[in-house]
């Protein structure tokens, strides 16, 4: 009889646990899934959730409208470093003004917009405003700025340089959420909650041109433009909704997470991400008429804040865990 020694025994019998208890190899790549989560970039000094988070692609850099931090936080996507943050009182979206190197920032506390130099990031100035701010776009042609009430259907339109309000424009609802600005064909889109539509306006002279409605479909948040599609994406309660932009007619729903608030839209990999405050990113394929559920992919809960880079498609989210604050990549499987 052949005899095995203690130790040979010991080895083998740790060997079997270990292939017994491992996770499969899917499991421990995640390789089904269309995304998967990077090392997250610890933004030091601060706390506190966010709203709205954006891509400057012309600096490299993220920004994050860092709500409960009362910043500005500017990321600098090179070195994977936290530049600044930059004191604004509550900060809810910032918008990139590439041609004047400047960020304007939605403000509050008390209401205002403000203006940051994105070489210094030093605050250059601000615009009082008569209520609490939130989303906020800037239109590259007439260099003008969008801010929305965060208490009312109504958005300012903004010189920055005049630092003034030069018109208001109403809107038929009882609030706003997201806003798309589509400087190809001179429109803005604007969701509107208690109408439940999505709001088409005309850039060159700021009148409301039509309303589409969402019924069945209700709650809009975020939206985006998906311009390889012809078509507009809204995120709703539990629905993703793609809009045909010339005829302003649904042309495909698909069921997503619940509680989406914010969502990114990636052209060159046909790619929508709709944030969940419940932990997960329901990744969807877009295409012409046609929208695809891909996966839910685990992120951190209460995480609803997203953004992605069109240069190098990673997915971004930043979310306060522990009361330490994170930005994390996703990459995506098809890039």
């Amino acid at each position: 009889m052949k005899t095995i020694s203690l130790n040979a025994a010991i080895a083998a019998g740790l060997m079997f646990g270990y292939l017994m208890s491992a996770p499969s190899s899917s499991a421990q790549t995640n390789t089904s899934l269309p995304l998967t989560g990077g090392e997250p970039i610890p933004l030091p000094g601060t706390g506190g959730k966010f709203d709205f988070i954006r891509v400057d692609a012309v600096n490299n850099r993220l920004l994050l409208g860092h709500e409960e931090n009362k910043t500005f936080d500017v990321v600098d996507l090179d070195s994977k470093k936290l530049l600044k943050a930059v004191a604004t009182g509550t900060s809810q979206d910032g918008a990139v003004d590439a041609s004047r190197g400047n960020y304007y920032v939605s403000g509050n506390d008390p209401g205002r917009m403000v203006i940051v130099d994105a070489k210094t990031l030093a605050v250059t100035g601000e615009v009082p405003l008569p209520a609490a701010s939130d989303i906020i776009g800037f239109d590259p042609d007439s260099g003008l700025v969008h801010v929305c009430n965060d208490t009312a259907a109504e958005q300012w339109v903004i010189d920055p340089v005049a630092k003034k309000i030069v018109s208001t424009v109403m809107f038929d609802g009882k609030g706003l959420e997201d806003m798309a600005l589509d400087s190809k064909n001179k429109k803005l889109y604007q969701a509107v909650k208690g109408s439940n539509t999505i709001a088409v306006m005309d850039l060159s002279n700021e009148k409301i041109l039509t309303a589409w409605p969402l019924a069945p479909d209700k709650g809009p948040h975020g939206i985006a433009l998906a311009p390889d599609a012809d078509g507009l994406l809204v995120a709703c309660a539990g629905k993703l909704v793609l809009f045909n932009c010339n005829s302003g007619k649904i042309v495909a729903t698909v069921p997503i997470a619940g509680r989406v608030d914010e969502m990114a839209y990636d052209p060159g990999l046909h790619q929508a991400y709709c944030s969940s405050r419940q932990g997960k990113i329901s990744v969807v394929a877009v295409a012409a008429d046609k929208l695809t559920a891909l996966a839910d992919v685990p992120d951190e809960t209460g995480a609803g804040d997203i953004a992605v880079d069109l240069k190098t498609h990673i997915v971004w989210v930043a979310y306060d865990k522990g009361g330490q604050c994170f930005a994390e990549p996703f990459m995506p499987a098809n890039k």
